[in-house]
């Protein structure tokens, strides 16, 4: 969880952020929806429902963010398809990741909500003893988005289930909280089974407290099976972080993702405030032989909400196994085609 930054640097192209809002909590968010296990065995899936959130005044051609794709004949079920995403990257106190986050929580976020107005992003992982024993963190250093509803461009409906793997920072030590899982963040945050019982989908930093003003969803009794990972790399210049400790912490989590055999996307997050630097050496990182220059890049901004369901549904394709071509639009194009 991250309070997006305001830094600029002489490297770093930006463009026009658009305006949030507060979500209001008497809104009720998402109806149930059944829907289909996937290809996996150990994939138990429920499901949900939401529509994309655009942030107001944008001009934004419906489907845009999503892959651009070969035409399918696409035979399509009465029952989406489920798809449990594990979002992750470099977290911890600011020693560790810089002034700021990397942007998690607002990709998760920009996902996950209905409306533009739900936007948020601040996101702060410093929390007080008593939000962290809260139903809502409930004593883990991750948290639960929900579940939403997307169809891709050749008409697929899928339901995505979102956790996003963080580590929250005690406000009193400034230290870490030691959460159920003792584990290094390296290695917890690449966990294919995630439990938690009773934890309520998290909203927004505000819910946390008074937990009875906002809707309860329930994190699905007994394993949660993660299906594919997003890793996330932030582009953009922060204070206090320097790229050499990113690019060695992704690298570390991307290892242990291969070593589950779950497929991941790699997402660069803050590409509106991107340094050239960064994306290059993100580029040198996949082309690693370790990694085969299998791992799929999308660069997103959940500011300017570019491409992030694109990277979500470039995930769904290779758990799906899709058989047609997924097309990944860089950001700079994107942001020429739809604003």
């Amino acid at each position: 969880m991250a309070t997006r930054d305001s830094t600029s640097a002489p490297a770093t192209r930006e463009l026009t952020a658009l305006p949030s809002a507060v979500r209001d909590p008497s809104v009720p968010r998402w109806p149930p929806l059944a829907c289909q296990a996937g290809g996996d065995d150990d994939n138990d899936n429920d499901a949900g429902d939401a529509e994309n959130g655009r942030p107001p005044g944008a001009r934004v051609r419906r489907g845009g963010r999503l892959p651009r794709l070969e035409k399918q004949n696409v035979k399509k079920t009465d029952t989406p398809r489920c798809i449990n995403v594990a979002v992750v990257g470099l977290s911890g106190a600011e020693k560790e990741k810089g002034a700021v986050g990397i942007g998690k929580s607002c990709l998760c976020n920009r996902f996950m909500i209905s409306s533009s107005d739900d936007f948020e992003d601040d996101h702060n992982s410093l929390l007080s003893n008593s939000d962290f024993s809260g139903r809502v963190v409930n004593n883990d250093n991750f948290l639960y988005w929900g579940e939403v509803m997307k169809t891709s461009e050749e008409g697929t409906e899928y339901i995505f289930r979102v956790i996003e793997q963080t580590e929250f920072i005690d406000d009193s030590t400034f230290q870490p909280f030691n959460g159920v899982k003792m584990d290094p963040y390296i290695k917890r945050c690449v966990a294919t089974k995630i439990e938690s019982a009773e934890k309520l989908m998290y909203i927004c930093r505000s819910q946390l407290g008074v937990e009875e003003k906002f809707e309860q969803k329930v994190l699905p009794p007994g394993k949660f099976n993660i299906d594919g990972f997003l890793c996330v790399f932030d582009v953009s210049v922060v204070p206090g972080r320097s790229i050499e400790k990113q690019l060695e912490t992704v690298t570390n989590i991307l290892k242990n993702i291969k070593s589950t055999t779950k497929p991941v996307v790699l997402v660069t997050t803050k590409n509106d405030k991107l340094n050239e630097a960064y994306v290059q050496e993100v580029q040198k990182l996949v082309s690693r032989n370790e990694f085969k220059k299998a791992i799929p890049i999308v660069e997103t901004s959940a500011y300017m909400n570019v491409n992030v369901d694109a990277a979500f549904i470039a995930l769904a394709h290779i758990i799906d196994r899709f058989k047609g071509r997924t097309k990944i639009v860089p950001y700079l194009e994107s942001v020429k085609n739809y604003y």
